[in-house]
């Protein structure tokens, strides 16, 4: 299996494998996404980039050795402004699972975002993937915008409550073809 590179770029980020001694400020990242737990009713997990790390967040049957979680970084200043986690050859082996990506609420809407999937598009192109597949809570209005926009076009399912209510919630599995 073909996996992304330890470290990529795209022209003003740097995409690197997360290391053990970057967890506590990935998890402070990843807190600041807390917010769109209202959209897809996931409960809070203070280990949740520990246990990414060292576990994967993996589908039914996935294997560690395929996933990668990695520590987005602005070039100019080094400093992590976002997350991306990866499962290669799920649900096929052309496929691969962008299970979730970040960027630091208070630079969203400068590109940063658009810049990665483009260029995560041509890097797993270049590996022989065929499609991207994403899940996205369907009560989440701004990141269903921004995944359509990204390409993202394809619905290849919805899952998870039947019935609409405020303590109930749905995803979309979008696809992009490459």
């Amino acid at each position: 299996m073909n996996l992304i590179l330890d470290k990529w770029n795209s022209p003003r980020l740097t995409i690197s494998d997360l290391k053990e001694d970057e967890i506590p400020v990935v998890q402070d990242l990843y807190e600041t996404s807390q917010y769109m737990n209202q959209w897809d009713g996931q409960s809070y997990n203070p280990e949740h980039i520990k246990d990414c790390l060292f576990n994967g967040n993996l589908p039914p049957g996935g294997k560690l050795e395929n996933y990668r979680i990695q520590t987005i970084r602005n070039k100019e200043d080094q400093k992590i402004i976002g997350i991306l986690s990866v499962y290669h050859g799920y649900p096929s082996t052309d496929s691969v699972y962008l299970e979730f990506l970040y960027i630091d609420k208070n630079i969203q809407k400068q590109g940063f975002g658009q810049e990665v999937i483009h260029q995560f598009a041509e890097v797993t192109t270049a590996l022989g993937y065929k499609e991207i597949r994403i899940n996205v809570a369907v009560k989440n209005w701004p990141a269903l915008k921004f995944w359509i926009k990204s390409g993202f076009n394809h619905a290849s399912g919805i899952y998870g409550d039947n019935e609409f209510s405020e303590t109930t919630y749905a995803n979309l599995e979008l696809v992009k073809i490459l």
